[in-house]
């Protein structure tokens, strides 16, 4: 008989495969509205023909989707073979407006992730892109869920937790959201700091599209605008407090990155804060085996074909120089993003 090596990789290569397959189970769990079910039904739980009849599904395979989900850390046992959900699986997977809930992301990794990983040996032969923009309506705005539950964390408190800028907010601040997408964060920003206004710019015109149907059935609409930018960029000359860029900064072009941040540190009234919440990919071999990296180097992956490149905190610090931005603060955020704050002296 022969021994496994004490190394051997097989245990570590079927744990990806199983991952496969449970994002798939849980994308499944939100979309016939499983997942929402069950969480109704509380602590006793749910049987999986009860599910199968309330929902109109057929029932065999909802047993088994139930059983797999058990298996899989999603499902707990309940009373007399009901299934109910794991701890925080609520807040992961059914809240929308949890921080936390990743039901968005893991329906946008399914939906849209796997046809552009299924396209990479295409890409890798011809080095072409498909960008963000390119992706079309649905993705634009299926994106801009995936990010709402964090809208309002940044919106009160974390842009209300740096030094001065509260102050700012409260009194009426001037606002540019850099990369706005459907004006998610924009909104979110104006409801959480009733006398400032926000005025977002894009490149993605069907993001623009979807902004501006949100922002006019909010409750912000007068103090929030959006427009479309082209190569000339944004053009304002020292006439906003505090500038943002959520999941952005990555997102533009490498060889533009410069003139961009340029851009936007010319938007800025002397004093005034540049907000980056994103990725920073490790500087070297070390960090893509810390874990701490572990998003950043999956979203680099997953967006190469759209010509992403995540920057490494010098490359973040370069960025800045050039711009005329000072940093001031930088903090690791649930071991995801990179919460960066720079002034404008």
């Amino acid at each position: 008989m022969t021994e496994t090596p004490a190394d051997d990789p097989t245990d570590l290569l079927w744990s990806y495969l199983k991952g496969f397959h449970a994002v798939h189970h849980m994308a499944m769990g939100s979309e016939l509205g499983l997942f929402e079910k069950i969480h109704a039904a509380g602590e006793s739980g749910c049987k999986p023909s009860d599910l199968a009849a309330d929902l109109g599904l057929h029932a065999p395979y909802v047993d088994v989707w139930c059983r797999s989900g058990y298996h899989y850390g999603f499902l707990e046992a309940g009373d007399a073979g009901c299934f109910r959900l794991a701890v925080m699986m609520d807040k992961l997977l059914v809240d929308p407006g949890d921080p936390r809930n990743l039901a968005p992301y893991i329906a946008s990794t399914v939906n849209f992730g796997s046809d552009d990983l299924r396209s990479y040996p295409e890409y890798f032969r011809s080095g072409g892109r498909h960008r963000f923009q390119d992706h079309g309506e649905d993705f634009s705005r299926h994106v801009g869920d995936t990010t709402a539950g964090f809208h309002t964390v940044v919106a009160r408190r974390m842009l209300g937790g740096i030094p001065g800028l509260k102050e700012k907010l409260t009194a009426g601040a001037a606002v540019l959201d850099v990369g706005c997408g459907t004006a998610g964060l924009m909104i979110k920003i104006a409801q959480a700091w009733p006398n400032s206004q926000c005025h977002g710019v894009d490149i993605d015109h069907h993001g623009v599209i979807q902004a501006r149907a949100n922002i006019a059935t909010s409750d912000v609409a007068g103090r929030v605008t959006v427009e479309a930018v082209g190569p000339d960029g944004i053009d304002r000359d020292e006439e906003f407090d505090l500038a943002v860029m959520f999941e952005v900064l990555h997102e533009i072009d490498d060889e533009i990155r410069p003139s961009v941040l340029k851009d936007v540190g010319r938007s800025l009234k002397t004093g005034g804060n540049l907000f980056i919440l994103d990725e920073t990919y490790p500087s070297d071999l070390a960090g893509l085996r810390d874990p701490g990296f572990n998003f950043a180097v999956q979203t680099q992956f997953n967006e190469l074909i759209w010509g992403n490149v995540v920057p490494t905190i010098e490359m973040q610090r370069e960025l800045f120089a050039v711009a005329g931005l000072k940093e001031i603060a930088r903090e690791p955020i649930g071991g995801i993003f990179t919460m960066l704050v720079a002034v404008k002296e």
